[in-house]
């Protein structure tokens, strides 16, 4: 579901900047990301060392999300809001990334992903296990056809125009700053960045 300028009247929208994180939550533990297979990246830094220091990759924080003490980024969020309480939020991450990168084919559970600035591609899927054994099947494929060191922009280009043929139903949508998608449980879903972006993720039960 792609919800057109749902976050642009909470804080973040207008207060996030690189300079903004790197004051506020520069401590925060992220990873070093130079594919599109973010989950599997193992080179750790801070975000200050990350937005002070490095060019050409990207990050995300991925952490647990702790109801009665709520990361630092949670404060500029609007609660209540329509679609998640503090006691629906499983995990968290905030991420930034450059463009032409992005996220290779991959599900997890149900998902908010609120875009600050910037603008993606997405692509969907049903691939849940069991109710879509196609699909699931078609994911697990594309994981080892493209395994970490690969890259989305690739995985776009290549695969796009093949899916419908592997798949009963493909969604797609353009998100814009200010955009929530909502990505639910078993969806696979690929992005791809077509600027700079930023913005954070919230996973709930």
């Amino acid at each position: 579901v792609l919800l057109k300028g749902a976050a642009k009247d909470w804080p973040l929208f207008t207060k996030w900047s690189k300079d903004y994180i790197t004051n506020n939550m520069g401590s925060y533990v992220c990873k070093i990301i130079q594919d599109s297979r973010p989950a599997y990246a193992k080179d750790q830094t801070t975000l200050k060392f990350y937005f002070d220091k490095l060019k050409n990759v990207s990050t995300l924080t991925l952490d647990p999300f702790i109801q009665n003490k709520p990361p630092l980024f949670y404060r500029d969020i609007k609660t209540p809001n329509s679609f998640f309480t503090t006691k629906d939020i499983q995990r968290f991450f905030f991420f930034h990334s450059i463009k032409d990168a992005g996220t290779l084919p991959h599900n997890h559970g149900n998902a908010f992903n609120i875009l600050q600035d910037g603008e993606k591609e997405w692509v969907f899927y049903d691939a849940n296990q069991t109710h879509n054994i196609n699909g699931y099947q078609t994911l697990m494929k594309s994981n080892k056809e493209y395994p970490p060191g690969t890259h989305a922009k690739d995985w776009f280009n290549k695969e796009i125009p093949k899916l419908l043929k592997k798949v009963d139903k493909v969604f797609c949508c353009t998100q814009e700053a200010g955009d929530i998608v909502f990505i639910p449980k078993g969806y696979c879903h690929a992005v791809l960045n077509k600027s700079e972006v930023m913005g954070i993720v919230f996973e709930t039960y």
